[in-house]
């Protein structure tokens, strides 16, 4: 019941969302002023007290990443094959700091949690102790949306975003299907899902695009929230899931330094200083090998 009631309001702070941006690509401007429609940073990490313990990380550990091309490094540059795979992706860098053994970066650029189930969980079996995953946002098609929102695309950007809304109520059976499904192939694996940072920074509400941006960090922020309720429920039943979020505060496209490619076919995905960030929050989260 909680996650059904918290999933309509979600729905209906994006629906109201979306109309700010549409709003805003049809009147430049328009909205000069308004205050109270940012949405407020996503948490960086569980709150939660983690119910199973850390098991320390050797330079024996592991580990295997699953995913989308936001684990798969896309933008990070130096970037090969169809999945875009990067040597700056957060599980690469995660694998430098923390001095432990990637077995193999198995996300790839574009999928979603269907095609993660169909092609990535052969990467998995019972000797595989982390598991990293990033997911969700290809089923919602959130960059795709951002490229038409911040294009000026209105009637585009107002599809897209509604589109999104009715598939945020079936998102959270598709990841818990994921979750379930990699806990099953790697039964011993300690698993981290990690969020999606908000793309932009949209602190000058005088700016002509703050419509715009403020929708699409909302999107963004409603498919953490899913995330974070599925991994929550998958923890209640036993699963040695945790989330861990990321902040670009002040960072975000529209900085003076953004960690996000702000253009060309990379767009909207991470910079090598972004993908960074998110293996400092592994570290933090898991430690080094000792």
């Amino acid at each position: 019941m909680r996650r059904r009631v918290l999933t309509s309001a979600l729905t209906a702070a994006l629906g109201a969302a979306v109309l700010f941006a549409v709003a805003a690509c049809a009147s430049p401007g328009a909205q000069q002023g308004t205050q109270d429609a940012t949405p407020q940073p996503a948490p960086t990490a569980s709150t939660t007290p983690d119910p199973f313990p850390r098991k320390p990380l050797t330079e024996r550990t592991r580990y295997v990443a699953l995913g989308d091309s936001f684990a798969a490094g896309m933008g990070g540059g130096d970037e090969t094959g169809k999945c875009r795979l990067s040597p700056n992706s957060y599980p690469s860098d995660f694998t430098r700091a923390s001095g432990i053994d990637l077995v193999v970066n198995a996300a790839c650029a574009g999928a979603t949690t269907s095609d993660l189930l169909k092609h990535q969980l052969i990467a998995l079996d019972d000797r595989t102790d982390l598991v990293t995953v990033s997911v969700g946002g290809n089923d919602l098609g959130v960059a795709a949306i951002a490229a038409e929102c911040t294009a000026g695309k209105a009637v585009p950007c107002r599809d897209g975003v509604s589109s999104a809304l009715s598939l945020l109520n079936v998102l959270p059976e598709r990841l818990a299907a994921v979750y379930g499904a990699i806990h099953d192939a790697a039964p011993n694996a300690r698993i981290v899902v990690t969020g999606y940072a908000l793309m932009f920074d949209n602190s000058n509400t005088r700016s002509p695009d703050f419509g715009t941006a403020t929708a699409i960090n909302a999107a963004t922020l409603g498919l953490n929230q899913t995330v974070q309720d599925v991994v929550a429920s998958q923890r209640s039943s036993g699963v040695p899931i945790t989330y861990v979020g990321v902040d670009f505060a002040g960072h975000g496209i529209g900085s003076k330094s953004p960690w996000l490619n702000v253009s060309g076919i990379d767009a909207f995905h991470p910079t090598a200083t972004g993908y960074g960030q998110y293996s400092s929050a592994l570290v933090r989260l898991l430690g080094r090998a000792q």
